[in-house]
């Protein structure tokens, strides 16, 4: 039996994770030519990432193009944190059970304290 908060099996936290890949697609972003038709090269330098076009320049015409594996992947994720348990319940509810929680700390404590009290009181005795 799986926790009720647990990630459903489709989930991955890599799923939100797109700055490996975003990083990879601007190395490869080429700066705009000039008037003059001076000015560097693009690095043509081959990455790991990005797919297998990760080492071939872009221009910015392409940038949307060349970024649409992202925009999938973050979409899929929206879907994906939707239906996690609790996405629907207020800071304010949040908030209101960790006072709870904080209360019940408090109160174990308190009661741990006692016990550890009377277990000393009780040990004194029987010596």
């Amino acid at each position: 039996m799986s926790h009720p908060l647990a990630l459903p099996k489709t989930f991955s936290p890599d799923a939100l994770d797109t700055t490996a890949e975003l990083a990879s697609i601007l190395a490869r972003l080429q700066p705009p030519q000039s008037a003059s038709g001076e000015g560097e090269q693009p690095s043509t330098e081959n990455t790991t990432l990005g797919g297998p076009m990760a080492g071939t320049p872009i221009t910015l015409r392409d940038l949307p193009t060349a970024t649409d594996s992202i925009k999938h992947k973050l979409k899929h994720a929206r879907v994906q944190i939707k239906t996690l348990p609790d996405m629907g319940r207020t800071v304010a509810a949040q908030e209101t059970e960790m006072r709870q929680l904080e209360a019940r700390i408090e109160a174990q404590k308190a009661m741990l304290a006692k016990l550890r009290a009377e277990g000393a009181r009780f040990a004194g005795k029987e010596l």
